[in-house]
């Protein structure tokens, strides 16, 4: 059993905030003799992919996209269902011929968009030696799932998703406790 000299005990409440980028999303995206090829930052390009091609009832092959490099776009331009990929298809599949188009979300359509960061709480308990190094390490997450519903949702286990939780395990602790309840290891 670890002892510890000193415990700290913490908690962190991450309320609902909007993924809201430097930039607003925009895509730009064309259809020429049954080819579509769109241009717009995405961190999907693999999904955003798919979501043209239903779209525009093209194969997977006829649909091409370049992916722009976008300031300010982790964790929004990773949309589960291609959003923004999806609603330029559609708006240049309602022209019904061969065009180049350019959508573009303003700040207000982007953050009443609903993509929201889920509510999280964490709470820590730290147990540190006599020198002030980590010896033990308690930490619980409760949060609501960032691909319940989405195409990932099958990489959840027993009901947890591992993307809330990504990034916590990165020291050699003797004593380490990730989601479990407290124990008397302090």
């Amino acid at each position: 059993m670890v002892k510890a000299a000193k415990i700290i005990e913490v908690e962190y409440v991450f309320p609902y905030l909007a993924h809201a980028p430097m930039e607003p999303l925009d895509c730009e995206i064309e259809l020429m003799d049954d080819q579509c090829h769109a241009w717009f930052g995405s961190q999907m390009p693999t999904v955003d992919h798919g979501a043209i091609a239903k779209v525009m009832a093209l194969p997977l092959e006829r649909v091409s996209i370049d992916t722009m490099l976008a300031g300010g776009s982790f964790g929004r331009r990773a949309q589960p269902a291609g959003d923004l990929a999806a609603e330029a298809a559609e708006a240049l599949k309602a022209l019904g011929r061969d065009a180049s188009i350019k959508l573009h979300w303003t700040r207000e359509d982007d953050i009443r968009g609903g993509r929201y960061r889920p509510f999280t709480y964490h709470r820590v308990r730290a147990g540190l030696d006599g020198r002030g190094r980590i010896v033990a390490w308690d930490h619980a997450i409760v949060s609501q799932s960032f691909i319940k519903g989405s195409p990932f949702e099958a990489i959840m286990k027993d009901g947890i998703d591992p993307t809330t939780a990504e990034g916590r395990r990165i020291y050699r602790i003797p004593s380490l406790i990730l989601g479990s309840p407290p124990t008397s290891w302090m």
